[in-house]
């Protein structure tokens, strides 16, 4: 192949300065993520007894490590320029970083479920001395397990919010998704303080339905989640974080080239690559007034239009064949 047909790299597209800011924010709210979910880890494996529920919280704050840790090698990988071998850039990272930490907080709520409900119905009743066996409330070693499960419900609450709103800001689905799980920490958490009271007032079930309720949860966000990762690889229109609205993006462009009086009609496709969005637009032009430097000022102002926007392209299409091809990524 002769270097002139040898196809070239995409240049990559640099986020603006604000964007570079607030990405460097949320790599550092990553790390600081990571290490006090590493001291949540340690709390509750010191405490760890026989309760089901209290297992389960680990074993999730164990899995939760996942996320923040998939969030910074994307960031990572996704900044390496294109290459020859890989000439459209690495910005899909952040997308299987997300289908990644889905995936493993699915996996972990069938575990969890499956673990459940099969000490449930074998009746295996843990073996944490009551609160009357100790001598008492002042004297039940409960109290250590509730402490440190109160610690693991705190944390979240600390680190949540902020890093939910630089998601927003960035575009990011999985950093959002796993900012978003704040109300599951707190609902497994107070969950799993209620089972450990259960025992301790001798209702031993209670621990096992509080695992449940933990793993529902869990699973129930994780398939969402999973859902959302595979249509993003599959292309879906591109919608708004944290929601099933399409994204409006699609239907401005459109209007912006059907406005401009060359051209007839317009279809507009956006796929999402990680943070960053490309798109393809299918133009039936009027002949005797397109030209290539209209095609080129039209093509720049639609890059113009929003930051993530990393590649948009001009395609003419010939007016008997323009209704052949698939609809635009528009709102219906």
């Amino acid at each position: 192949m002769t270097e002139r047909s040898r196809p070239q790299p995409r240049r990559p597209g640099p986020l603006p300065d604000d964007k570079k800011h607030e990405l460097d924010q949320a790599r550092r709210q990553e790390w600081a993520t990571l290490a006090l979910r590493i001291s949540v880890v340690a709390a509750l494996y010191a405490a760890l007894g026989s309760s089901q529920a209290l297992h389960a919280v680990w074993l999730k704050s164990l899995w939760s490590l996942l996320p923040p840790l998939a969030f910074l090698a994307a960031a990572r990988i996704e900044a390496k320029p294109p290459t020859e071998r890989f000439p459209y850039g690495f910005y899909r990272a952040g997308s299987i970083a997300f289908l990644t930490a889905a995936l493993a907080l699915t996996c972990m709520g069938g575990y969890l479920l499956f673990a459940g409900m099969r000490s449930l119905i074998e009746q295996h009743e843990p073996q944490l001395a009551t609160i009357e066996a100790m001598g008492g409330w002042a004297h039940w070693h409960g109290w250590w397990i509730i402490a440190a499960l109160g610690y693991s419900v705190a944390v979240p609450w600390i680190v949540g919010r902020r890093r939910q709103q630089l998601a927003i800001a960035l575009h990011d689905k999985g950093l959002y998704a796993d900012a978003a799980m704040g109300r599951v920490n707190w609902l497994a958490g107070s969950a799993a303080i209620i089972g450990v009271l259960g025992i301790g007032l001798g209702v031993w079930w209670l621990d096992y339905a509080a695992t449940l309720v933990i793993a529902v949860d869990v699973l129930r966000h994780g398939l969402r989640h999973l859902y959302t990762a595979v249509c993003d690889l599959i292309d879906e229109v591109p919608r708004r974080i944290g929601s099933q609205t399409p994204d409006p993006l699609g239907t401005t462009i459109r209007d912006y080239l059907e406005g401009c009086d060359w051209i007839a009609e317009a279809r507009v496709r956006l796929r999402e690559e990680g943070r960053l969005l490309t798109g393809i637009a299918l133009i039936c032009p009027h002949e005797s007034t397109a030209t290539l430097a209209r095609f080129e000022a039209a093509r720049e102002h639609i890059e113009q239009m929003d930051w993530r926007l990393l590649d948009f392209q001009l395609v003419p299409v010939c007016d008997t064949t323009f209704e052949r091809y698939c609809v635009e990524t528009r709102p219906t």
